[in-house]
């Protein structure tokens, strides 16, 4: 083999080479996942597995752990219309884990008798933040409102819908105070004309209580 021959052979691996590093690198482009792909197979995941669960997103960041991945956190709630929700929060990071490997925390569960939130003594006085509608539902029925505990004895607690509202600024003719950063709960019973409402304020505690139509 002559030296101009060499010399196309060199030129000719160079090429393939250099194609081969191209495609390589513009497929781990295209399979590259962005938040939004990474959002929606976690959820997909999660709601295959817990298809009577009220799913929702809490937030959505770049991971930590490693390049390319993100920090998913979802809040799952059983029960969600009940007065003693069962709520979980689960911390995913994709893809960098399988969605199998989550860490998944507990925040509130009980039923008609008895209603827990993890990490609070169910007292009306103890100061706690509350950033989930039902962790506010748990803290207005755990509390032990004579309003509430009666309506939802007389109606029963699987027929009572409950529910809650966050207002940064809460103001209501059934009071006469403002209150700010503030949950309002709603109890409904299906065969009652009435609802029965409690409002959780900042710091957690059971500011007010009051009985409106409907």
């Amino acid at each position: 083999m002559d030296l101009l021959e060499q010399v196309a052979v060199i030129v000719i691996i160079i090429v393939l080479v250099a194609s081969a590093v191209f495609l390589l690198s513009q497929g781990g482009k295209s399979s590259k996942l962005t938040a939004a792909q990474a959002e929606q197979l976690v959820i997909n995941d999660v709601r295959a597995v817990n298809p009577n669960a009220n799913i929702t997103v809490v937030s959505v960041s770049n991971s930590t752990v490693q390049k390319g991945s993100y920090s998913i956190v979802l809040s799952v709630a059983y029960n969600a219309t009940r007065a003693c929700p069962t709520l979980f929060i689960d911390l995913f990071d994709y893809p960098a884990f399988s969605l199998s490997n989550y860490t998944g925390n507990l925040y509130t569960y009980g039923n008609a008798n008895r209603c827990t939130i993890n990490g609070l003594v169910n007292s009306s006085s103890a100061p706690y933040v509350i950033g989930s509608p039902y962790v506010a539902i748990a803290r207005s029925y755990s509390s032990d409102i004579p309003l509430i505990t009666a309506y939802v004895s007389r109606f029963g607690y699987n027929n009572t819908n409950v529910s809650a509202s966050y207002y940064s600024n809460l103001t209501s003719t059934h009071f006469s105070n403002n209150y700010y950063r503030a949950w309002l709960v709603r109890y409904k019973a299906k065969a009652a004309n009435y609802s029965v409402y409690a409002v959780i304020d900042s710091s957690g505690s059971v500011a007010a209580n009051y009985t409106a139509t409907p």
